[in-house]
């Protein structure tokens, strides 16, 4: 996981050298899922509305990240078929 200054975003991994998935905070308990192929020039490959627990105040709930981790995951999976 990559740390980050901007406020807005939450949460941000990286996916096989290739697919950058982080979560950006649209709302007190909303944000957007958004993966971007980093070999295409950041090309955006997904976007989808996600839930934020607590706010999100002090970082992200570790059930909102496994959340996210398995979405991503699924949908990385999933280009190739």
């Amino acid at each position: 996981m990559a740390a980050t200054n901007r406020p807005d975003k939450v949460w941000s991994a990286t996916l096989d050298d290739r697919y950058l998935c982080e979560v950006e905070r649209t709302g007190q308990y909303t944000g957007e899922l958004i993966i971007r192929d980093t070999q295409q020039n950041g090309l955006e490959l997904k976007r989808e509305a996600v839930g934020l627990s607590y706010q999100a105040l002090f970082g992200p709930d570790v059930a909102d990240v496994a959340s996210w981790q398995n979405k991503s995951i699924d949908f990385v999976d999933n280009l190739a078929k």
